[in-house]
């Protein structure tokens, strides 16, 4: 007959004790995972300096704070969730951009009034911004490009250093003068532009206390959204809000 020593006995229990006290929380899964989200929701709150709701502090004391509350991430197969396709809507801020190129523009056209004479700002364009000179000749179609042309900066792209301009400007007979993002603008834009929407979701998404979400870029200008445990897309959307240049699907 096997004789197993009392601390032997005494450890095996101990770790048999601690093994089912860890996992605890997974057999009260909703209570444990509600209890530690409002936690820190909790901390968040306080963290401003603002007192946290009844709601948040009922949530909280689901589970006792002296156990532990880790509870395994079951992801979107086990435990359900919403599942989002974000669009980033980049040809607005492609028009954005041109459009707060105007009054720098305009003030340079001013400076050289005398060679280029009266001008004027063609509404309606989306793709480009459209001046037309009132008096076209061809110095001052000339003179006018090259007044806009100079207000272009250089595109800097990682470690290639400086790869082209961030606009082209060009003028017919017409006196029509087109400003358009060159494919190095528009493609480093789009790069911001992307950076920026994944911080943003991100942010508004772990402020929630949301346990393990997946937020990564999917193709050229779409973002994919997988968040466990939420109870559909349309609270995905609410927690997500009013985000700028985001369409969703």
């Amino acid at each position: 007959m096997l004789y197993f020593s009392l601390w032997k006995k005494a450890l095996v229990i101990g770790v048999c004790l601690l093994g089912a006290l860890f996992a605890a929380p997974n057999v009260f899964y909703d209570a444990a995972d509600t209890a530690a989200r409002a936690r820190t929701q909790i901390a968040l709150v306080e963290a401003r300096g603002e007192a946290p709701s009844p709601e948040l502090l009922a949530q909280a004391a689901r589970w006792p704070s002296f156990l532990p509350a880790s509870v395994l991430n079951l992801g979107l197969d086990l435990r359900g969730g919403a599942h989002l396709l974000v669009e980033v809507a980049v040809e607005d801020v492609y028009r954005d951009q041109l459009v707060g190129l105007w009054p720098a523009a305009r003030d340079a056209l001013r400076a050289v009034r005398e060679t280029v004479g009266p001008f004027r700002q063609v509404e309606g364009a989306t793709d480009a911004l459209v001046i037309r000179l009132n008096e076209p000749t061809p110095q001052a179609v000339s003179a006018a490009v090259a007044a806009v042309q100079d207000l272009a900066q250089p595109v800097q792209q990682g470690l290639m250093g400086v790869s082209g301009r961030t606009f082209d400007a060009a003028g017919g007979a017409d006196g029509v003068i087109r400003v358009t993002l060159t494919e190095v603008e528009r493609a480093a834009v789009l790069e911001r532009t992307m950076a920026q929407s994944l911080e943003i979701v991100r942010r508004r998404v772990d402020e929630a206390g949301t346990r393990e979400p997946t937020i990564q870029r999917q193709g050229e200008r779409r973002i994919l959204i997988q968040v466990p445990g939420i109870g559909s897309a349309e609270e995905l959307l609410a927690l997500l809000g009013e985000t700028a240049k985001l369409t969703f699907h």
